[in-house]
């Protein structure tokens, strides 16, 4: 028939047809196709980008003296404060809000620094904020190092690690570097940008323009564009022109340069062992550039230079011969100044929190950001102006800048932003698009000396794929092995990490050995108090041995360095980032779904020079498994002319225009070749949509297949009851519940009983011993009397109410006694069928998910097809059902059934 697809349509029809024999029992089995991607746009136009100006004008600039005149010593100090507050959602009487606004209406603050939050959250809170505020809080966070993914996403509820949505992730800054395109850099920034006004941030940390000089710097690394100054340089240009197209100021950091250093300043004081000529020709190069192309702001970095200021010498934060001559004096910057974090480690180790904040104004610094304590700092810096140590007209001048930058993105004239605009602007699919076009764009293949990249779909069958990460790290590998698992023949998927016992390594090299491919996939992006972007040393021993024995690919998902401590491996990949996004496209190369294009914008000492990167062509049968997947979700409008009778409208169903939709996929062949009436078809389309409108269901799906075709694959209706609810199509996702038992369980049982590999007459203790344990009568139980419901288990029991986990939901089922003896009666039982899928692992040594996923679903074309579907797929996922008692909310996503999901 030549598509998949259809094959697995027809399939999954057959298999339905068998559901009355086995009605109950749970799962998540989900059919559909993955949506193909949307080629991206080009961004903000005129009159959709927002208010940002070079130059004020008369009012504005009115605005700012006036406000600066009004001001009491106490308030002005206050404009210069800007501490962090939580991105998250806050009830009105939560205590860290309750402090925010201590700040704002007792403290005068003139900004905030705010962390992670979901969209919405983020501009409530800021809105709450503005509202209060005498003058209006100049906004800043930092969305550099994967863009509003960095705060307004990449989180996770638990502990279903159900993705909360929001900002566009994009790779880290040195995968920019890797791709090495100004238009990138630029495109990035402006999305980047536009994403941050929607939800009230206006000036962004961003960019980083240090020159990671230094392999082991354990907290710069992929944040930087590279290691050359002048690619650094030019690309931190093109980002602040993209920034500015998308209405949000920038920064240069961490000035003078942090590239060089090889400790984290959140910990201690890093050191850089540059003179003045070093800095001339390398870490100053980006920001005289930065300040040539007009940046707003710089913010300092907590680094001591002692080959300019001598030993001993304090942070540069508190330097005036950085902060002062050498940047504002020599390189001409007449921007904001901002300190780095005043609660570091670098900086908090040996001043006090007042006296640091008056230390970082007599240096040169404009902002107090994000110091220990908010009233400290005000009341230090008063007492200095009042002891006359600072001068009122200084502080002046640094309120000033902090007005012009306020009136410059326009809060002079309105300070709050429409909860609406974030749904039209934030994470929308056309910046999803140019972030999964980047990340694939910025792959590299530095080295295959075996050329094992990209996985030969002929000649590799199975594929270990091994994760190494930090406990903490949850989603690390999720989203890799899911995209890799469809574009392989078999995939298995591990995980290790700094806590594995060696004996567990020892262990999964010698399973190793049946692989016809190891993946190493390393986790280890530079994160704020880690200290260390290294592999530990048993890992790293035992990667060295993987390759020894067996072709193995090591893929880095954030140090790009680690090839330094793993010379002899062979092949070497570079993802650059952790997010999804970075995972995603490094699955699509290794597998070929992608060609491999990236340069490396560092050097690996001693094993690859800057700019090396190999070129690999993608394959065209595995682009083409895509391309049939992608086509299916292609849909046609409905037929010209299809009359729909409407009938009465329930009270309380909502109005025929938002229940009457109904899309159609392309695979649909002609009625008529299969001897089957077109006409007859459309009255049944008009009969579903009556039954939606008479509130039978929200939507629906049809599948109608005669002769191995497609005649009827379409969606009815809409996802939820709720206004505005996604329209149902085709390929949306359903919990088929009761329906695992046929098409999984029962499946896999047949298969094995085919191929030998069981017999229905064996009896069940002979694959699990322990299933006699609470009634010796089961002893002579066998899967046939399971399939049948012959074998005398009661029909359900609560475990749910008590239970956790499949292993504890295990032994209660093996401690469950028989109401009647095997084969004396007929009763229909859930726990048969979970018995059963215990069996099917028994026997073949792995989990009844991936087993149906190769030897089902796959080869059936039923890519959608499984248990627990990716939540990034929410979109098209229908709900369940609103629960009131074990999972009091509404079910989406997750196993419908109690048990199953306990």
């Amino acid at each position: 028939m030549g598509r998949p697809e259809i094959r697995g349509v027809v399939a999954m029809l057959r298999l339905l047809a068998l559901a009355c024999l086995f009605p109950g029992l749970a799962g998540c089995v989900s059919i559909g196709s993955d949506p193909s991607s949307a080629s991206p746009a080009a961004g903000a136009s005129d009159s959709t980008r927002p208010y940002l100006v070079s130059q004020l004008d008369e009012r504005a600039a009115d605005w700012v003296e006036g406000t600066l005149e009004g001001l009491t010593l106490r308030e002005a100090v206050g404009q210069l404060v800007f501490p962090w507050i939580s991105g998250a959602y806050a009830a009105e009487d939560d205590p860290e809000l309750l402090e925010a606004f201590d700040w704002v209406d007792r403290w005068g603050i003139g900004g905030v620094a705010i962390s992670i939050g979901t969209p919405h959250a983020y501009a409530a809170k800021l809105n709450a904020l503005q509202e209060r505020a005498d003058v209006a809080l100049l906004v800043t966070s930092d969305f550099e190092n994967g863009g509003p993914g960095m705060r307004l996403n990449h989180s996770y509820a638990l502990p279903t690690l159900l993705p909360q949505g929001g900002g566009t992730s994009f790779p880290p800054t040195m995968a920019f570097g890797a791709v090495g395109e100004e238009q990138e850099a630029e495109r990035f920034a402006r999305i980047t940008a536009r994403e941050a006004r929607a939800v009230g941030v206006h000036l962004n940390f961003a960019p980083v323009l240090d020159v990671n000089s230094n392999p082991e710097n354990p907290i710069i690394n992929t944040r930087a564009f590279g290691e050359s100054p002048a690619d650094v340089a030019r690309l931190g240009r093109a980002y602040i022109r993209g920034a500015r197209q998308g209405g949000v100021l920038t920064t240069a950091k961490h000035f003078p340069g942090h590239g060089d250093t090889r400790v984290d300043s959140h910990l201690e004081l890093p050191e850089v062992t540059a003179d003045r000529t070093r800095l001339d020709q390398v870490e100053l190069i980006p920001f005289q550039a930065a300040v040539d192309e007009g940046v707003d702001a710089v913010m300092t970095a907590h680094v001591s230079v002692p080959g300019i200021l001598g030993p001993g010498a304090p942070p540069a934060t508190l330097s005036p011969e950085f902060m002062t001559e050498l940047l504002r004096e020599e390189m001409g910057f007449s921007g904001l100044l901002f300190t780095d974090a005043l609660s570091m480690g670098a900086i908090t180790d040996g001043y006090g929190a007042g006296e640091v904040a008056v230390l970082a104004l007599e240096a040169g610094a404009d902002v107090i950001l994000i110091p220990e304590s908010v009233p400290a700092a005000i009341e230090a810096v008063v007492e200095a102006v009042q002891a006359g140590r600072v001068s009122r007209l200084r502080i002046d001048e640094s309120v000033r800048r902090i007005l012009t930058a306020k009136a410059r993105v326009g809060l002079d004239r309105h300070r709050t932003v429409s909860l609406d605009e974030v749904t039209r602007v934030v994470g929308t699919a056309e910046h999803r698009d140019v972030a999964n076009e980047v990340a694939a764009r910025a792959i590299t293949l530095p080295r295959d000396r075996d050329g094992l990249v990209p996985l030969d779909p002929e000649g590799i069958r199975r594929v270990l794929s091994i994760t190494y990460a930090v406990p903490a790290d949850l989603v690390a590998g999720q989203e890799f092995d899911r995209v890799l698992a469809g574009l392989v023949s078999e995939l298995e998927a591990v995980r290790v990490g700094p806590e594995t016992p060696g004996e567990e390594l020892t262990e999964l090299l010698a399973r190793a050995a049946s692989f016809d491919m190891v993946l190493v996939n390393a986790y280890v992006p530079p994160r704020a108090g880690a200290g260390s972007v290294a592999l530990p040393d048993d890992v790293q021993s035992f990667v060295r041995s993987l390759g020894a024995r067996q072709p193995t690919v090591l893929i880095s998902l954030g140090n790009p360095y680690l090839l330094n401590a793993l010379p002899s491996i062979g092949s070497y990949l570079v993802a650059w980032g952790d997010r999804e996004v970075s995972q995603r496209a490094a699955a699509r190369a290794i597998a070929g779904a992608e060609p491999i294009g990236g340069r490396l914008p560092i050097t690996l000492p001693g094993l690859h020079e800057r700019g090396e990167g190999l070129d690999r062509e993608a394959i065209p049968a595995i682009v083409d498994l895509e391309d049939r997947r992608s086509d299916a979700l292609d849909l046609i409008p409905a037929p010209d002319g299809l009359e729909l009778q409407t009938p009465p409208i329930p009270e309380g169903v909502p109005a025929p225009g938002s229940w009457r939709t109904l899309t159609i996929s392309p695979l649909e062949a002609d009625p008529g070749t299969v001897g089957m009436d077109a006409l007859a078809l459309e009255e049944l389309d008009a009969y579903v949509l009556s039954a939606l409108a008479d509130s039978v269901a929200p939507g629906a799906v049809l599948a109608i297949a005669r002769g191995g075709k497609l005649v009827r694959l379409r969606g009815y209706g809409r996802l939820d009851w709720e206004l505005g609810s996604p329209e149902v199509t085709p390929f949306s996702l359903y919990d088929l519940a009761s329906l695992t038992k046929v098409v999984g369980t029962t499946t896999a049982i047949m298969i094995l009983a085919e191929e030998g590999i069981i017999d229905l007459d064996d009896l069940v203790i002979r694959h699990l011993p322990e299933f006699s344990r609470g009634d010796a009568r089961k002893a002579v139980v066998t899967i046939r009397d399971l399939l049948l419901h012959q074998a005398g288990l009661p029909p359900f029991r609560l475990f749910f109410e008590e239970l956790e986990g499949s292993e504890a939901v295990r032994a209660a089922v093996f401690e469950t006694p028989l109401e009647f003896p095997p084969r004396s009666g007929t009763e229909y039982s859930d726990i048969g069928f979970m018995t059963l899928a215990w069996v099917i692992e028994a026997v073949t040594g792995e989990r009844l998910d991936r087993f149906l996923e190769r030897r089902v679903f796959r080869p059936l074309g039923m890519f959608d097809t499984g248990f627990n579907p990716d939540l990034s797929e929410r979109g098209r996922i229908a709900p369940t059902e609103r629960a009131t008692e074990y999972r009091p909310y509404l079910i989406i996503g997750e196993v419908h059934d109690e048990n199953a999901h306990a």
